[in-house]
């Protein structure tokens, strides 16, 4: 049971060790050129040292490495389970590895329900999960995949234990998951890696992180600004999908004003904007409070690097079994849809006036 706490400082020493040595090594052998009067070779072996521990691709030659822009990029994918997002001109197949997916709504819409419907999809494509909850307990997490995986209403499931453990028994094909809780605001990126590391010498190699959710993480800096931490927190989430090759998901806080929006878009996005920039696919959801007792709601693309954006998909949202699944209705542009709640309001407004007129 080994400590991974101090991993990335090991990690960290090693490599300035390596580097202070292959400095010392250099001097050596200048000394003895200077003696032997061969200065023009001092230079060189300094630069040789300088480069120890920095990354050996000078980058993508445009003419020479031609060949390398027209070979089919195998993009591995960690599906959403979501037919209509999997499609080859949204996300074509899913989120890939070393991307980042944020889903952002109000509080009270659904995003945590959202990650759990992401994992439990994941698993059902035999990928391994590792979910990070900052405000439920393990076992709380737990029983809403239990509900989602099983098909039984979450305030069920407790008192359905065989048929849970019948139903896993069943179909072994699932993947794995692992569910870790850290209090609010106590867990940083390096916390983060450190289970990872621990986890992957014990056998258990993620293949796609939810994290639930991200704005209520540590950053590693301390700013004046929240905005600043924020941008950082999200930037160290990046670089760990890019770093160990997995999609992460997670989840944002939209702000107040986008509580009674028809869509929920980039600019709703509280605190910082630039948490945005750093994602490659971004989902909102809004969901009106006379929508929570039908299900209803809409699912905004509001970026995607893999394919198109700016598409509004109506929904329906089990929060007893935390499904989601996009109607077969018509799908709409972010312009059709706002002009859609326009004509609606106008309705709306215009049968309140004939009301008060009569």
């Amino acid at each position: 049971n080994p400590d991974m706490c101090d991993i990335q400082y090991v990690k960290d020493k090693s490599l300035e060790f390596c580097k202070k040595q292959a400095f010392r090594d250099a001097l050596e052998k200048s000394v003895e050129l200077i003696q032997t009067e061969k200065y023009e070779s001092v230079l060189s072996i300094m630069k040789e040292a300088i480069s120890v521990g920095m990354p050996n691709s000078t980058g993508h030659d445009f003419f020479e490495d031609i060949e390398a822009r027209f070979v089919k990029i195998n993009r591995q994918v960690c599906p959403t389970g979501l037919p209509k997002l999997d499609a080859a001109d949204i996300l074509n197949g899913g989120l890939g590895r070393g991307e980042i997916g944020i889903v952002t709504a109000n509080t009270g819409v659904g995003k945590s329900h959202w990650l759990v419907a992401m994992g439990a999809n994941a698993m059902r494509a035999g990928k391994n999960v590792l979910h990070y909850t900052f405000e439920l307990t393990e076992q709380a997490v737990g029983l809403r995949y239990d509900s989602n995986l099983c098909g039984i209403n979450s305030s069920e499931v407790i008192n359905q234990k065989e048929r849970v453990i019948d139903f896993y028994e069943k179909n072994e094909d699932l993947g794995r998951l692992i569910i870790k809780e850290y209090p609010t605001n106590s867990a940083s990126v390096i916390t983060i890696r450190n289970h990872i590391d621990k986890l992957m010498l014990r056998g258990f190699k993620p293949n796609v992180i939810v994290i639930d959710y991200a704005d209520i993480m540590r950053s590693t800096r301390a700013y004046d600004s929240l905005r600043h931490e924020l941008k950082l927190i999200y930037e160290e989430l990046r670089n760990l999908a890019m770093e160990m090759n997995i999609p992460i998901w997670t989840a944002s806080q939209a702000n107040r004003d986008s509580s009674n929006s028809e869509i929920v878009g980039l600019e709703n996005m509280s605190e910082a904007y630039g948490k945005a920039m750093v994602a490659d696919f971004v989902v909102t959801l809004s969901r009106k409070p006379v929508e929570k007792s039908t299900g209803h709601g809409r699912l905004f693309v509001a970026k995607n690097r893999a394919g198109k954006d700016g598409i509004v998909f109506p929904i329906h949202m089990d929060t007893s079994m935390s499904k989601i699944e996009i109607l077969n209705q018509e799908v709409q542009t972010l312009a059709e849809a706002n002009q859609s709640d326009e004509k609606m309001m106008k309705e709306s407004l215009k049968k309140k006036w004939d009301e008060l007129k009569g």
